[in-house]
């Protein structure tokens, strides 16, 4: 894989699959590892900047801009948020790693509060079965939120560091918002990596009702491991990746469903940004679900020197909007994990 390109939007977030057959690997491609040392300050929550960028602009002609791929144009942070306060679900893609990403994050989730909404704050990170310890935890008075990487078992999970996250739960916990969690254990996605569907309990087979994938769909998902395995992992060898994507996407969207069902206006997802892809992602099976619920779908895009037109980053048909942000730098995984990701391949 050539080092200078950026990863498609789908692989943000799906090398959390690849950590069902081998952990190091993925957690680096996706951009897992470490923290971010030279992290600017919190991002002004001032006015809204004009022209589409915002106070954290960099050097670069995107950084700190937002863009509407389908319209072709920049948008405000306030038409953004005008756009996001009008969607009964909003997805939030995050590359997992970069800090800056959760502070806007976190802003935004502000700024639906400030207009009068009350989301449940649904996370990827969480698994879905922690939930009812979380509501039991959080409704009672004075809740010590440390608890909660505990409770969601956030050291076994192998995400970034906790204090990146922890701000989005104080935000909730303050205004009384349900925190869900909405995805499959790392149990149960590591049997589907392995065994395919088939290997579901049978119980969860019949609640996530997956019918047969589409071709398109799955020919851009396996073009996605397959990318994100360095081209080293036979496409082939990848379905019960591809299985497990599928499920984590439908347990998701069955989860923020449920929060809707429960009672709460609307609901914000915190995730990886290919789990808020249109096309491959949560909203096609929200969609399926729940015919009619309207979904807002924001892509942080890192950017990249080479690339210094928003047409460059694509994003059309897949995100209502890209706000692109100053890229965290990383050593190249497929030249760190190379053997590594040799020896998975001949065991596969």
């Amino acid at each position: 894989m050539n080092a200078m390109r950026p990863l498609p939007p789908l692989l943000l977030c799906i090398l959390f699959l690849a950590a069902a057959v081998f952990p190091s690997a993925a957690a680096a491609v996706s951009g897992g590892e470490g923290r971010d040392p030279s992290a600017g300050r919190h991002p002004s929550a001032g006015r809204s900047p004009s022209a589409g960028r915002s106070p954290s602009a960099g050097r670069h002609p995107l950084a700190g801009r937002i863009h509407a791929p389908a319209e072709g144009r920049f948008l405000t942070e306030g038409e953004l948020i005008r756009r996001m306060g009008r969607a009964r679900v909003v997805l939030l893609g995050e590359k997992h790693d970069n800090p800056v990403h959760h502070r806007l994050q976190a802003r935004l989730l502000r700024a639906l509060l400030r207009l009068g909404r009350r989301p449940a704050l649904a996370f990827e990170m969480f698994p879905r079965t922690a939930t009812p310890a979380l509501k039991a935890h959080l409704s009672q008075p004075g809740a010590d939120l440390a608890r909660v990487p505990a409770i969601v078992g956030w050291r076994t999970q192998g995400w970034p560091d906790w204090k990146m996250y922890a701000p989005l739960v104080e935000i909730a916990a303050g205004a009384g918002l349900p925190v869900i969690g909405t995805d499959l254990s790392r149990a149960v996605t590591r049997r589907v990596a392995r065994g395919g569907l088939a290997a579901l309990p049978p119980g969860l087979a019949r609640e996530l009702a997956l019918g047969p994938p589409g071709a398109r769909h799955r020919a851009r998902v396996l073009d996605a491991l397959h990318l994100s395995h360095c081209r080293v992992v036979p496409r082939a060898s990848l379905g019960g990746l591809y299985d497990a994507w599928r499920a984590r996407n439908r347990a998701m969207a069955l989860s923020l469903r449920a929060a809707l069902a429960n009672g709460s206006e609307g609901a914000v997802l915190i995730t990886g940004s290919g789990h808020a892809d249109r096309a491959t992602g949560v909203p096609p099976e929200m969609a399926d679900l729940s015919p009619g619920i309207s979904q807002f779908s924001l892509a942080f895009t890192e950017v990249r020197e080479d690339m210094r037109r928003a047409a460059d980053y694509g994003g059309e048909g897949a995100f209502d909007a890209l706000w692109f942000t100053r890229r965290r730098e990383r050593e190249d995984p497929c030249r760190k994990h190379r053997r590594q990701l040799e020896r998975l391949r001949d065991r596969r």
